[in-house]
């Protein structure tokens, strides 16, 4: 399972950037509406303000993990580029709208906004972006489980010439994890490049998503133990910067290791933990998973009641229930 903010980069062109653009595209425009005010002050249209004012409040949105918040603002800013036909600025918008639908596990939603990007990069010939594009992409695989369309989307981003370098180390990590996906033979060899990567002092992001590949290599070996210590590391990290996409994943791997384990109370209160998480986020996806993952757990625990309890409410979220109204689930299962 792979979340969201260390294994792909922020846009390549700042707000600021996009803003002071934006600022020459329309003074552009009212220099050559009204050529005999060259003394007037400049002021841009309202629908520019309101556009990079937007995009700057879903960037600061998804920079606190508050996913939902952050699609609402690049969508209004995304309707009002395509008002005045500004196709950067549409660019940028639907590429944000679906890396932040990745970060809530909306694949789906992440498909349909990367696949509107197409006509606009082949037109405007925007290079710089088509590897970012082509990077989400493969994480939207990932997440629908097709990990061959993802690892072979990879393979090819790695091999592009001059790739950037937050782009490349991305694109690693990702199609580390799809060979742990597979079980791939050759998954340990990726480890391998990947810790070569990050052998200079990695941000704490990337070492605690290292980590948590460690543990999925250590269960491969048959080493739970050490397992264990790794996903507690990698929690304690994303702890310590209050990462919830990391905090939530690590949780939901660690239960997977105590469900095969067949350490059932300590799966139920990682899913339990990671369920909190999810939902903070209105994290349909993952949600739904953690759900149905409890509803066996409770049920090997002999804990029938909270385990309906639990396939209701994944039942519910799966029929279009709102993640934010959805019910506590007890924290002592009972028969």
């Amino acid at each position: 399972m792979i979340d969201a903010r260390q294994i792909r980069p922020r846009p390549a062109e700042p707000v600021a950037a996009r803003a002071k653009r934006a600022g020459m595209l329309a003074a552009l425009m009212l220099a050559v509406l009204l050529p005999g005010c060259g003394s007037r002050p400049v002021r841009q249209p309202a629908v520019v303000v309101n556009s990079n004012a937007d995009m700057a409040l879903g960037m600061r949105a998804y920079q606190d993990d508050n996913y939902s918040e952050a699609r609402n603002y690049f969508s209004r800013a995304l309707a009002q580029y395509r008002s005045v036909d500004e196709r950067s600025g549409e660019l940028y918008a639907l590429i944000d709208l679906a890396d932040s639908a990745l970060g809530q596990g909306d694949f789906a939603a992440a498909r349909s906004y990367l696949a509107a990007t197409d006509a606009i990069t082949n037109a405007q010939q925007h290079a710089d972006l088509k590897a970012r594009v082509g990077l989400l992409q493969a994480y939207a695989d990932l997440q629908a489980g097709d990990d061959q369309k993802a690892v072979a989307q990879l393979d090819a981003l790695l091999n592009t010439p001059n790739l950037p370098a937050n782009i490349s180390k991305a694109a690693l990590f990702a199609r580390t994890q799809g060979a742990f996906d597979l079980k791939a033979a050759d998954a340990n060899e990726w480890m391998g490049k990947l810790g070569t990567a990050l052998a200079n002092n990695p941000d704490t992001l990337s070492k605690a998503r290292y980590q948590r590949l460690q543990a999925l290599a250590a269960q491969t070996g048959g080493d739970d133990h050490q397992a264990t210590q790794l996903y507690a590391a990698a929690l304690d990290a994303y702890r310590g910067i209050y990462y919830r996409p990391g905090i939530a994943a690590t949780l939901e791997e660690w239960a997977g290791l105590n469900m095969r384990q067949k350490d059932w109370t300590g799966a139920r209160g990682h899913l339990q933990r990671a369920l909190d998480v999810r939902l903070s986020m209105y994290d349909r996806t993952h949600s739904i998973r953690d759900l149905d993952n409890l509803a066996l757990v409770d049920s090997a625990l002999g804990a029938q009641s909270a385990a309906k309890q639990a396939a209701q409410l994944a039942e519910y979220l799966r029929n279009g229930g709102n993640p934010g109204q959805l019910p506590a689930l007890n924290n002592q299962p009972g028969n």
